[in-house]
Parts: structure tokens; sequence; C-alpha cells
């Protein structure tokens, strides 16, 4: 057990960062429904408390709740795909600029 706790919230956000990486990477080589895996990438997100920031981004698209009503075709399980990948390449979101 971590008894440090800068070094246990740490632990914790690179474990959910690197579990949505693996459901990401699922997602864009097709071995998991688009839809299906935002849902788990969410809920990873949640049970980190929040401290995986760089998954925020996929719960912040316009016109998508991820705890609403969503409109699951083939329009959002391809950019749900897309964004995966980009994501994945370290293309999105586009960093600040200035860094």
């Amino acid at each position: 057990m971590i008894h440090n706790r800068k070094a246990r919230i740490a632990t914790r956000r690179a474990d959910a960062v690197e579990q949505a990486r693996r459901v990401l990477q699922e997602v864009v080589n097709g071995s998991l429904d688009a839809y299906e895996g935002y849902r788990r990438v969410y809920g990873i997100y949640l049970s980190s408390s929040g401290l995986a920031e760089e998954l925020k981004p996929f719960f912040r698209l316009p016109g998508i709740e991820p705890d609403g009503c969503l409109h699951v075709d083939d329009e959002f399980r391809a950019k749900i795909r897309r964004l995966a990948d980009e994501w994945l390449r370290g293309e999105w979101p586009k960093p600040p600029r200035g860094t």
C-alpha cells in the first residue's frame, strides 16, 4: 500500500489512463463497439473521481452528454473511433498554444 497521498493519487490516475488506453485501443482496432468503449471509458473516468484529466475531452463533446440521452448511430461510432485514434496518437485534444 502506498502511504504517500500524492503518490497514491498519481498511481490511481496512471492506472485509470492505462485502463482507458486499453479500451480505446480495442475501439480503434474494432474488437469493441465504439459506444460500449465510450461507456467503459466514462466509467473509468468516474471511478477515478475525475483524476484522469486526459479523458475529460471525451465527455465535453458538443451534443453528446454521457449521462444524458445519446443518439448512437454510425456517425457517433465513427466520431468516437476517430477521436480515440487521435487521442492514442497524442493528437487530440490539441495542446494549448505556446507549449
